[in-house]
């Protein structure tokens, strides 16, 4: 009777696994699991990357004269925000009637004696086209080669290039972080600034009707900082100097106020090589010495962000006072 209480116990205490009771579980994680998940596609899968996003490496192989923004949204609402940032920057676009593509190749032979040299980057190009041509077929929804300037629609004699690509979605490479570069001649300071002052009038001037400002929130809901980058360059100390000696600095800094105050704003992201430290330490001793430093309110911000091996600088006015770039917080 013992041993039968003993036994009796045990099953109580540890019922076998039936396949009923499995059954149950996995209902249950799947009900847990559902009400968690968001309904978004995560920017990280393979196909989706693939088709719509350009290498990371891209922009540095190509960052003689790249620029572009940098919106950040909520992790896992890459893929909603890209398509609304597209949206946007194309529907802004409108405001800049004599914009021209800067997009170019280059053509001709090549200036070099070392034959491997060219043999090796040749094959980057290829590989780089052949992610250009996905990205194309992705936007344009044939097979054809959208950033080839030999590429026409009809005839040659026409002349009419096929659809140019006014602004590229590039891989960030890190979560809640989206890059569009900028495939136009418009500095995207210009850009940026021109598009918050037309949302922020188009909103103040309907006080009474709230319609206009609710349409404009929704449209861009998923973004939330649009930061302008109007110099690209690898994340290295060494190009990151001279960048900031032989452009920024003559075309920016140079010619401001005596009574202009500046402070210097980084932001790293998957970067582990280089630090705010680092950053500050080659920016500032080449500021002019008429400059004051206000870290609370300054009237210009040197904006460095560092994002996996990629670095993007821009000199931005008013920075706090337009809510750090924050679209949705101005309107």
């Amino acid at each position: 009777m013992k041993r039968q209480a003993i036994d009796d116990n045990t099953t109580s205490a540890n019922p076998p696994s039936t396949p009923e009771t499995i059954v149950v579980l996995s209902k249950k994680q799947k009900k847990t699991s559902d009400t968690n998940t968001k309904h978004s596609i995560p920017i990280v899968r393979g196909k989706f990357k693939q088709r719509w996003l350009a290498k990371h490496s891209s922009l540095i192989k190509r960052s003689d004269s790249a620029s572009g923004v940098m919106i950040t949204c909520g992790i896992r609402a890459e893929t909603r925000a890209l398509g609304q940032a597209q949206q946007a920057l194309e529907r802004h676009l409108a405001s800049f009637p004599s914009y021209e593509s800067t997009w170019t190749r280059m053509e001709g032979p090549w200036d070099v004696e070392d034959l491997e040299t060219v043999d090796q980057t040749n094959t980057e190009n290829d590989k780089l086209e052949e992610d250009d041509n996905d990205n194309t077929k992705a936007e344009n929804g044939n097979d054809s080669d959208g950033d080839s300037d030999n590429t026409k629609v009809g005839n040659d004699s026409t002349g009419i290039s096929r659809k140019d690509r006014t602004f590229q979605a590039v891989d960030a490479a890190c979560g809640g972080m989206i890059f569009y570069r900028f495939r136009v001649n418009i500095k995207p300071t210009d850009f940026i600034d021109k598009m918050i002052d037309d949302l922020v009038a188009a909103t103040a001037s309907t006080t009474n009707n709230d319609d206009t400002k609710t349409k404009e929130q929704s449209l861009i809901r998923h973004c939330s900082r649009w930061i302008p980058l109007d110099y690209i360059m690898q994340a290295t100390t060494d190009r990151i100097d001279a960048c900031f000696t032989n452009r920024i600095l003559p075309e920016n800094i140079v010619d401001l106020p005596t009574t202009a105050t500046v402070a210097i704003v980084s932001e790293i992201r998957n970067n582990t090589t280089i630090s705010k430290q680092d950053l500050i330490a080659i920016i500032a001793p080449k500021l002019p010495t008429h400059l004051k430093v206000d870290l609370k309110r300054p009237d210009y911000v040197i904006f460095v962000n560092v994002f996996k091996s990629v670095c993007g600088i821009s000199v931005l006015k008013d920075y706090y006072q337009r809510k750090k770039y924050n679209i949705g917080a101005l309107l």
